[in-house]
């Protein structure tokens, strides 16, 4: 069995389980981390038996510093991690009807800090690696009205922390890309597509949002956003970009995940 693992932080909503069966069905072993209370070894169990990879699933406070040094340790002494992937900004629970970060129990600047330490804490074990991947999932950078305003403070700072860890390894093998998929309240529970590539010019299954992300981020795109509606306006709407640009400058250069 291929001993290489993908890290998925905040896979408990639709989008992050979409994420893993995405991976897991090109035969990678996964981490899946559960950032809030959901508990997922019941679908981790299910993903393992179904794709024949290995799954574990772990829980991980994001606002406890000590807990997420203890899980940066566990995770460099018992995987070989060979891409991550970080959804703690964007999942959608369409149980809840609410954004995962919403349930938490941690604020999103927390979760965005503690995604950000995991991050840097594996930079030295990826960057000995011939090749790897970095992937933030984060909330589309316009139609700011549907986020909170700590909400959009934490998703500037993620944006801005990925738009900087890209410039940092460039020369590297690691491989650093930003998805933005449809607005999260447009993240609905899956309905058929045919050949899995129909896309409504609306919205996006998960599943299809995660087919088109992990592609991209194996082919070494940098910017991915599903959806011919979505990337229209993406490249036409600038001034809807505005907030996230002055939040990104407001940060400097410093890799550290300041809050």
């Amino acid at each position: 069995m291929n001993t290489r693992f993908t890290l998925i932080l905040g896979a408990e909503g639709e989008l992050g389980r979409a994420f893993a069966r995405e991976i897991a069905r090109k035969k990678c072993n996964l981490v899946i981390a559960s950032t809030t209370s959901v508990d997922l070894q019941r679908f981790a169990i299910g993903l393992q038996l179904k794709e024949d990879v290995q799954v574990d699933a772990v829980r991980i406070d994001l606002a406890d510093s000590e807990a997420v040094r203890v899980f940066i340790e566990r995770i460099r002494d018992k995987y070989d991690i060979h891409a991550l992937v970080n959804n703690v900004t964007c999942d959608w629970s369409v149980a809840h009807n609410k954004c995962i970060a919403e349930i938490a129990r941690e604020d999103f600047l927390a979760r965005f800090r503690g995604a950000a330490m995991i991050t840097l804490g594996l930079l030295p074990h990826l960057k000995q690696l011939p090749s790897a991947y970095l992937q933030h999932v984060i909330p589309f950078p316009f139609r700011k009205e549907e986020f909170s305003e700590e909400m959009q403070e934490a998703v500037a700072k993620m944006y801005a922390f990925s738009r900087e860890l890209d410039e940092e390894l460039k020369e590297t093998g690691i491989c650093v890309s930003m998805v933005h998929p449809a607005s999260i309240r447009n993240i609905v529970p899956e309905f058929e597509v045919f050949d899995g590539l129909t896309e409504d010019l609306n919205t996006l299954t998960p599943r299809l949002i995660a087919i088109k992300a992990v592609n991209g981020m194996l082919r070494g795109d940098r910017l991915i956003i599903p959806g011919l509606r979505n990337r229209l306006f993406y490249f036409l709407n600038r001034q809807a970009t505005s907030w996230i640009r002055r939040a990104e400058e407001s940060l400097g250069s410093s890799l550290q995940p300041s809050v």
